[in-house]
């Protein structure tokens, strides 16, 4: 089961850069020169909508080959391993701005707290350089070692289209070696939710595992980010299917639907202080039957959000 979750969940991440319904194509080099290093995509950063939008500072994720399962072990690395991102010669460096990361074990806000360097390569402003300071374990569930890394204020994004950008792991032992992946940047920014993990002390609601009949330990808290848009009061209403309509202002802006075996969603209403913030809260209860079941939210225009909910005897 975790092999088939495995590549629906690396599937959802690839269309995670298609922005507009259309499929594009994901570099990931699979020759033998590069068949020791971990392969990744690049997807749009969850909280924000312009990171990968032209014009704007570089913000995304760089997710890697690895289940969001919690339980399925994400890459390990030793003390002193070097990524090493280099963006083509379309990105315009930003000298003014030192660029920034976060290691995560796989969710939103789910940081790592193994020390580290980033900064730009002194002899290639396109390059950036990240550097552990210590070893970087991998101990599931809770720590399930690294799965992705948030990049932002790198080279400023050029024309929408699709570019690859290089990535070395070097002194990282068996991991070591080259891949690529592409970036799709966007002609503007776009609608974007994600998970909001904040308000559950970082915990990981994205992959729940729950007993039949009973609600799952962390309701599930979203971020809606709106481009170009004041602020407006997000909320949440049941629709037909027993899925859910994301709200802005009462106006339908995108949808929380279900697949695989069947759950409850309930709408939890939040004030206004939320709500004005875009964020929305729904619970989760299990049905009778075993097996995994599938909520994605999109918003129109926007990237597609996936949380997985698996359902226990």
């Amino acid at each position: 089961m975790s092999q088939h979750l495995y590549r629906k969940m690396f599937s959802a991440k690839l269309r995670q850069i298609s922005m507009f319904g259309a499929l594009l194509m994901v570099a990931l080099l699979c020759s033998s020169a590069y068949a020791a290093a971990p392969k990744a995509v690049v997807v749009i950063q969850p909280m924000c909508s312009e990171g990968l939008a032209a014009g704007y500072p570089f913000e995304a994720w760089v997710y890697f080959d690895k289940s969001p399962d919690p339980y399925v072990p994400g890459y390990a690395f030793p003390a002193g391993a070097t990524f090493r991102f280099t963006f083509p010669q379309a990105f315009t460096p930003q000298s003014a701005h030192a660029p920034q990361a976060v290691l995560l074990n796989g969710w939103t806000h789910g940081s790592i707290d193994s020390p580290f360097t980033v900064g730009l390569d002194p002899q290639d402003p396109r390059t950036i350089v990240l550097k552990l300071t210590a070893a970087l374990p991998a101990g599931p569930p809770e720590r399930p070692g690294l799965k992705s890394i948030h990049l932002r204020w790198g080279p400023t994004n050029p024309q929408a289209g699709d570019y690859p950008i290089a990535i070395e792991y070097v002194d990282a032992g068996d991991l070591s070696g080259k891949t690529q992946a592409i970036a799709t940047i966007t002609p503007k920014p776009v609608p974007n939710v994600a998970a909001y993990n904040q308000l559950h002390a970082f915990k990981n609601e994205n992959w729940q595992r729950v007993k039949v009949g009973q609600e799952t330990g962390l309701p599930i808290d979203i971020l809606v980010t709106l481009p170009d848009t004041c602020r407006s009061a997000i909320s949440l209403k049941p629709s037909s299917g027993g899925n859910l309509e994301i709200l802005s202002d009462g106006k339908s802006i995108g949808t929380v639907t279900l697949s695989g075996v069947p759950v409850i969603l309930k709408p939890e209403p939040f004030g206004p202080g939320y709500s004005r913030l875009g964020i929305a809260r729904f619970h989760v209860t299990a049905g009778s039957t075993p097996g995994t079941a599938g909520i994605r939210t999109q918003l129109a225009g926007g990237p597609a959000y996936d949380f997985v909910v698996v359902v226990e005897k």
